[in-house]
């Protein structure tokens, strides 16, 4: 019995997390997946992320975060890119780059200039591509992480998982409600919207009519993510 002073449940939502998504971009977003488990599993872990850095929703910098179009490498910290002018002159060839021995004229050339122990994160704090390092030859120090570092196409939140924690899975993948099941075995489930009832002979209330299954999109460019 609960008494009116009782405390039924206080929620999961952190007061401060409230409302952090309003300037984020996601104003039309629809994710057709119910699941229950034992205990709590962290959003990050559902979409596939390594680790709980992932999982900061009020930060701005994870939403809709990507550089602009005319980036490229030399806005990233770490990385630049000086002019080198020629003073080639007929009676005094002091073209640069070439101290001693033969010299031919030169055109002025941009020189780059990376610091390979500088972070090299986006001006501008923009986080996306996330890019590993570049040293001082302008190669990668190590390959583009596609795998990770924007969540897997594996991870739980949309497809089959084996989880012990896991005890109900709509499997909402089928033609009409009518078919619509439990994934894990646990639940048997019945679809029932609006009808109409009335009182038979005996006075037991019966639904008016045949209920009709309601049908599901199948196609996955269409379905709700």
């Amino acid at each position: 019995m609960a008494y009116p002073n009782d405390i039924v449940h206080n929620g999961f939502i952190q007061p401060e997390l409230e409302c952090c998504l309003k300037n984020t971009g996601l104003v039309d977003y629809d994710l057709a997946t119910t699941k229950v488990y034992k205990g709590v599993k962290p959003m990050w872990e559902q979409l596939g992320f390594s680790d709980n850095s992932f999982d900061i929703p009020n930060k701005n910098i994870y939403w809709k975060n990507i550089i602009p179009k005319n980036y490229n490498f030399v806005n990233l910290t770490g990385i630049t890119v000086v002019a080198v002018e020629s003073e080639y002159q007929e009676d005094s060839p002091t073209d640069v780059g070439i101290v001693e021995g033969s010299k031919t004229p030169r055109n002025s050339y941009n020189k780059v200039i990376i610091d390979e122990e500088e972070e090299q994160v986006w001006e501008g704090d923009y986080l996306y591509p996330i890019l590993p390092k570049i040293d001082k030859y302008g190669i990668f120090e190590e390959d583009v992480n596609t795998d990770t570092s924007y969540g897997v196409s594996t991870a739980p939140i949309t497809n089959k998982e084996d989880s012990g924690n896991l005890v109900f899975n709509l499997d909402l993948n089928h033609e009409t409600t009518d078919d619509i099941i439990d994934r894990t075995s646990y639940m048997k489930l019945d679809y029932y919207k609006d009808f109409e009832v009335f009182l038979d002979e005996a006075l037991r209330l019966k639904i008016k009519g045949k209920i009709k299954p309601d049908g599901l999109e199948t196609s996955k460019t269409d379905q709700a993510f």
